[in-house]
């Protein structure tokens, strides 16, 4: 009888943890369910924006438009607009980046080019050991890259050259203006 008593003992316990375990988990289940609204309405999506062409090119700045006008001949992506038949146009080196308006601005704008002229003629020194260096099939897209490089550089000189005219031309008129306020007497 012991052990019978001892066995049923064993299986209420067993029933009252079960029960007691089964409770809060059906009591949170109830509650979340009477939080819960009935139907929820859905925002409706945003609409999506389709970019077109036009707006786009709104998003480049002035510096993205100069630099492909610039460098897009090096690699014929800035003629695309150009008729197939016609003849590619000589290359004719593209203006100053800016007219200086006084000698000072000439002076900082022709240390900018002379640093940019340093600096493309050292990237294209180290192509030319690249070329030396590279294996058979990359020696030829690397000698485009030099050919665009060297280019670049030439154009860069010549932007520079520009700048130096422009800079002696501001001394001229400078020098002019000085010396003709100069032989003007003051009137008092």
């Amino acid at each position: 009888m012991k052990i019978a008593n001892g066995i049923l003992f064993s299986l209420i316990l067993a029933l009252g943890l079960a029960v007691g375990l089964c409770a809060p988990a059906s009591a949170q289940t109830d509650s979340q369910k009477k939080r819960r609204p009935a139907k929820q309405a859905k925002p409706a999506p945003k609409p999506r924006k389709v970019w077109t062409d036009d707006e786009i090119g709104s998003l480049r700045s002035p510096a993205d438009i100069y630099v492909d006008a610039k460098y897009g001949q090096a690699d014929g992506t800035a003629a695309t607009k150009q008729p197939v038949s016609a003849k590619p146009a000589p290359h004719v080196a593209s203006p100053a980046l800016s007219n200086p308006k006084t000698v000072g601005d000439a002076d900082k704008m022709i240390a900018w080019e002379k640093r940019d002229v340093d600096a493309q003629t050292e990237y294209v020194e180290r192509v030319k050991t690249q070329i030396e260096e590279a294996p058979q099939e990359d020696k030829e897209r690397l000698k485009k890259v030099l050919q665009e490089r060297i280019q670049i550089l030439a154009d860069t000189r010549s932007e520079m050259d520009t700048l130096v005219a422009q800079k002696r031309e501001l001394q001229k008129k400078t020098a002019a203006n000085s010396g003709s306020a100069a032989a003007q007497p003051s009137s008092q």
